[in-house]
């Protein structure tokens, strides 16, 4: 039976401007809100803690995780309705991890397809798969797939459970005025204008919010704008047919040979489909359900599937990289879209945006306490974080947009030497991105400094089988390993200690728990990298290791590009500026071919 919700208002819903592109209903039936009432003049003498700027999936995840921590949250929404269609598909474990701090991910996953399988083809000819199974130490799949007007209506729940009057519904914001020691905001309430006071502000409104543009702020490209240049069509539909669940990517597919396309499996017997506007198309020509629905057919025609697509929802999308130079102004703070754009390749963007949430979140008490510190490591961990990551998407956005001759001419390249050349593969897997530490580390960190926590399956003292991370407060913590690998061969003992508030201002009354753990002596040495009797690290609240007792693991390697990858980087940016000719097209393909096999060999 298809999911629904029901508005309590009991009013129609009135079809925005997208939805008007959709030819059937959708597997999600949106309620429309009723305008949250204007504030009693009362409102302008209270000063909240915190006033979230956007509704959407960040807005939402900020508000709850602030609530949670007793803080004072509202949440200013322009719209009277969640987003629709499928938009930001796909959550990485880290995002399932900080959904679970949140109290969310048991509801998330009821809902949520776990990624089985991943395809890719050259034209519609089979080149290899990655099939996905959870490992026996992880708590929750690598990727998880759930419409984005699901995952909203999953945390909105949660959030007006909580907090009913959180979010104000039909309340745009027109003005900020940042004070110094309070923020004021001027609110347009559908018609009545009003003001609100806060200590600090979060702009969680989209790459198209206010928060943004009020304060005259720029955003800064990070991928190469070219890449932009090339506009994809993201179609959400049905069909009555048995294939297995994953992603498909199809390179060159037969109907279109200088593009690509990617085909989903979602829940709701829900399928999605996104593909490159033909070169000269208008993109909103091709956002039609009519034309959609042609190039969906000629798609399941080239994998030989005899079925009838049902078109449910038809957006256009730009593969943007792009981000602020600095998310803390004064006392606005921005996450998400609002702070970063990411090409859909590699399923970063709300990733990034939860991650975002979760270093900003636990930070947020400590500067209403009075030390504002951490908002500036806020910032300046993130940006790290967004820029190198959008530096490491870099090779394969310029490979699938392929939006000028140049990187058309290296693409078509790349994929006549794959059969010699297997390395190349790790230009077209934007998954196989670089893990980028969430903070810049020392040369002589270990490996796990900067990085999320590991999850470890564990025994308490009582035989208990947990997870790791499920001991761990929402505080800092440490973990130390009790045991040398001699004392109980195969098995190490760890104390697991709450180390309370890193700020003194914001020390935790509740007494310091400790916990005593037993694992595998393989895993506690590769997932935590403590090998003997005394070493120790050391986390944040969320989950990031900042201090490693320990110098025996190899550091990190923090760097966005392979060699092969910075290769193809330099190829494109040269060929794009030169032009494409017969020597310069011969010369790219031996500087990859060499590039890839060094690479293999090393």
């Amino acid at each position: 039976m298809t999911p629904t919700t029901e508005s309590p208002s009991g009013k129609p819903v009135r079809p925005s401007r997208r939805a008007k592109r959709k030819k059937h209903a959708m597997y999600y039936e949106w309620q429309q809100f009723d305008p949250s009432p204007v504030p009693d003049t009362a409102e302008s003498d209270r000063v909240h803690d915190v006033a979230v700027i956007g509704g959407g999936p960040v807005g939402l995840a900020m508000a709850i995780a602030l609530q949670r921590r007793g803080i004072d949250a509202v949440v200013l929404e322009a719209r009277t309705q969640l987003s629709d269609g499928s938009r930001a598909l796909t959550l990485n474990r880290e995002s399932l991890h900080f959904l679970d701090t949140i109290g969310v991910s048991e509801d998330f996953m009821k809902l949520a397809q776990p990624r089985s399988r991943s395809i890719v083809f050259h034209g519609s000819t089979e080149l290899w798969r990655t099939e996905y199974e959870t490992e026996l130490h992880e708590r929750f799949p690598q990727l998880a797939l759930l419409q984005q007007c699901w995952l909203e209506h999953v945390l909105l729940d949660n959030l007006r459970a909580r907090a009913p009057h959180a979010i104000r519904w039909g309340h745009t914001v027109t003005g900020i005025d940042d004070l110094g020691d309070e923020v004021r905001i001027d609110v347009d309430a559908h018609g009545s204008n009003y003001q609100l006071r806060a200590r600090y502000v979060i702009g969680a409104d989209g790459a198209r919010g206010v928060t943004r543009r009020l304060l005259g702020l720029r955003y800064e490209d990070v991928v190469p704008r070219r890449s932009a240049d090339a506009r994809f069509i993201i179609c959400d539909f049905s069909m009555d047919h048995d294939l297995q669940p994953g992603r498909r990517l199809f390179i060159g597919p037969d109907y279109a040979p200088d593009s690509v396309a990617i085909l989903h499996s979602q829940p709701f017997d829900v399928w999605r489909l996104d593909y490159q506007v033909p070169e000269g198309t208008d993109p909103e020509a091709a956002a039609t359900p009519e034309t959609a629905e042609t190039r969906v057919r000629e798609h399941l025609s080239m994998m030989g599937i005899d079925a009838e697509p049902t078109i449910l929802w038809v957006t256009t999308y730009r593969a943007l990289g792009r981000t602020l130079p600095r998310y803390r102004q004064g006392r606005v703070l921005f996450a998400g879209d609002a702070a970063h754009q990411s090409p859909i390749f590699g399923g970063r963007g709300l990733n990034m945006g939860f991650g975002d949430v979760n270093a900003l979140a636990w930070r947020l008490p400590f500067a209403l306490a009075g030390d504002d510190t951490p908002l500036d490591e806020y910032s300046a961990e993130r940006t790290h974080v967004v820029s190198r990551t959008l530096d490491a998407l870099t090779p394969v956005s310029l490979f699938m947009t392929s939006a000028d001759e140049a990187s058309r001419t290296l693409r078509r390249e790349v994929m006549s030497l794959l059969p010699e050349a297997p390395a190349l593969r790790e230009l077209i897997d934007g998954h196989a991105a670089a893990h980028i530490s969430d903070f810049p580390v020392d040369a002589a960190d270990s490996g796990v400094v900067g990085r999320p926590l590991s999850e470890l399956r564990v025994t308490t003292q009582s035989g208990e089988e947990r997870y790791l991370t499920e001991l761990l407060p929402p505080r800092y913590f440490r973990i130390e390993r009790l045991t040398d690998p001699s004392d109980a061969p195969g098995t190490a003992a760890l104390l697991l200690h709450d180390e309370g508030s890193k700020y003194p201002s914001t020390d935790t009354p509740e007494p310091a728990a400790t916990h005593v753990v037993y694992a595998p002596d393989d895993a506690v040495r590769e997932r935590l990298g403590l090998t003997v009797a005394g070493d120790a690290l050391a986390g944040r609240p969320d989950r990031i290791v900042y201090v490693q007792d320990h110098a025996s693991v190899a550091p990190a390697d923090d760097r966005p590009h392979s060699a092969l990858q910075r290769v193809f980087v330099e190829l494109s940016d040269s060929m794009s500026a030169l032009g494409v000719d017969g020597s310069r097209t011969a010369a790219a393909r031996d500087t990859l071919r060499a590039a890839a096999l060094e690479g293999a060999a090393s």
